[in-house]
């Protein structure tokens, strides 16, 4: 591994951002180091190892992205501290950038001696096991993982199509439920005036009875007035009332 020296005791006092942008790089060197002998002696899988350099890569960026920020701060460094100060960490610096190229060029020859591995396998090796997960190579790998990339956004698809389709139901069968609510309510209402309308009904039938049963008794009355006319006046005719006497209109003869 390459090391970085640390700054002289006359360097001055280090800045704090720049000192823990050094500590960063210094870790993920380590890191990377480790990783990158695994890669190197230790057999593993097409798709683990395939795996593992997708992994190496990305902490090589992530060292590459601090490196920057690293440079960003040393402009401080020489404005705050002076030349000595910036210059230490310069060289720093320089042994940072000197160590993720290193591991670039590492995990380029990694991937490559996969890659011609593969293809002596591809060559030379017969046919290879399709259900067997462990014969694949990285492109297979990698097409196998596209493949259920694509069913997976297949399946979101029609999931949201299904989705889009239970709302349109729901938003119709809300506007259906709004307006058999009216409707129950304007049958409420017509309900309620037919109840009202039969309470007039049945009082005015009410006041008919009452003036029914008023005209009989005053027609039982003129009735009876009348029979009693008649009645009197055939009586008369009949001289059955006293002093209606018949003829000359005398008085009886005396005994």
């Amino acid at each position: 591994s390459l090391e970085v020296s640390a700054p002289s005791e006359g360097g001055g006092a280090m800045s704090e951002e720049i000192q823990y942008l050094h500590d960063e790089l210094e870790g993920i060197t380590k890191e990377l180091e480790k990783s990158i002998k695994e890669l190197e002696k230790k057999k593993m899988k097409p798709d683990a190892k395939a795996d593992k350099i997708a992994v190496v890569q990305d902490r090589i960026q992530r060292a590459k992205d601090i490196y920057s920020n690293f440079r960003v701060e040393l402009r401080d460094v020489l404005k705050e501290k002076g030349r000595i100060a910036y210059t230490e960490w310069e060289e720093k610096g320089h042994a940072h950038h000197k160590n993720i190229n290193k591991f670039n060029k590492d995990v380029e020859q990694v991937q490559a001696k996969m890659e011609d591995e593969e293809e002596r396998a591809k060559a030379g090796g017969g046919p290879k096991d399709k259900k067997d997960v462990n014969t694949w190579g990285g492109s297979e790998i990698i097409a196998e993982a596209k493949k259920v990339q694509d069913q997976s956004g297949a399946s979101l698809a029609r999931t949201q199509k299904i989705v889009e389709s239970c709302e349109t139901i729901g938003t119709e069968t809300n506007i259906s439920l709004r307006n058999q609510t009216e409707q129950m309510k304007n049958t409420n209402a017509d309900i309620v005036g037919v109840d009202m309308r039969l309470n007039r009904a049945d009082k005015v039938i009410k006041q008919i009875a009452r003036r029914l049963a008023t005209d009989k008794m005053i027609m039982c009355m003129i009735l009876i007035l009348i029979l009693g006319i008649v009645g009197v006046i055939v009586a008369k005719s009949a001289n059955l009332l006293p002093g209606s006497g018949g003829g000359g209109g005398g008085r009886p003869p005396a005994p």
